[in-house]
């Protein structure tokens, strides 16, 4: 039996009572898992509760053979968030961040144990807020720093950002970038902490085009990305 830490990235239902869930585990990284019982007409020992996206749960697991899934014996809650699956605008941003970290965990699947501190304090500090409109730009902003491609700001008189480099230029790059009004924004969010961002003066329009920029730059640094589904919702949300 194995005991681990850790976020649920996706639950899919599995036939009529089942569901695989795909966990990022403090110890191990991504793993996925077989849960029986949580839907039928019987009282599960497992709550749909505790599988919705990002919740940091402890799972109890069988070891499981060469490529098969482990079934899971038991789940605790570790944290009991008060708003994130509660408030309309943060669980759809945490639906919007899932879908984000499932497509990266195609490719960074192993353990990373400031991947998954970064996670966890992140979150609890999100949950805690009243509101915090622009944590997913943020957020996305500081996990490039954690799988690889964190932007680098070479010059403070540079005035693009090259999304295929992953550098800034003083002259405007001839491949994708972010150009000199929206970088402004980009670089003064880059040197900001969290706990800062409800002082940044961005209105929708402006947020919504950082988003792309950065769903964009994902997309040129992740092979296996692929764009959020929840985008579209995220953006009605926001406008």
């Amino acid at each position: 039996m194995s005991n681990s830490k850790g976020f649920v990235i996706k639950s899919i239902k599995n036939g009529e009572t089942s569901t695989i869930l795909s966990c990022y585990l403090e110890e191990i990284g991504l793993k996925s898992f077989i849960v029986k019982g949580v839907y039928g007409t019987k009282k599960s020992k497992f709550s749909k509760a505790h599988l919705f996206p990002l919740n940091l749960i402890n799972i109890n697991f069988s070891p499981s053979k060469l490529n098969r899934l482990s079934y899971v014996k038991e789940i605790k809650p570790l944290i009991l968030y008060k708003s994130l699956h509660s408030s309309i605008e943060k669980s759809t941003i945490i639906i919007f961040l899932s879908e984000i970290l499932a497509s990266v965990f195609r490719e960074e699947s192993e353990q990373n144990q400031n991947l998954f501190n970064f996670l966890e304090k992140s979150l609890i500090w999100f949950d805690d807020q009243d509101s915090c409109n622009n944590f997913h730009i943020k957020f996305l902003i500081e996990l490039t720093r954690y799988i690889g491609f964190y932007p680098n700001i070479s010059q403070e008189t540079d005035n693009y950002f090259n999304l295929e480099s992953g550098s800034s230029s003083y002259e405007k790059p001839l491949s994708k970038y972010i150009d000199a009004k929206d970088f402004k924004i980009f670089k003064e969010m880059l040197g900001m902490k969290f706990e800062d961002l409800n002082y940044i003066n961005m209105n929708n329009k402006s947020r919504s085009r950082l988003l792309n920029y950065l769903i964009e730059y994902y997309s040129l640094h992740l092979q296996m990305f692929k764009t959020p589904k929840s985008i579209d919702v995220l953006s009605e949300i926001f406008k």
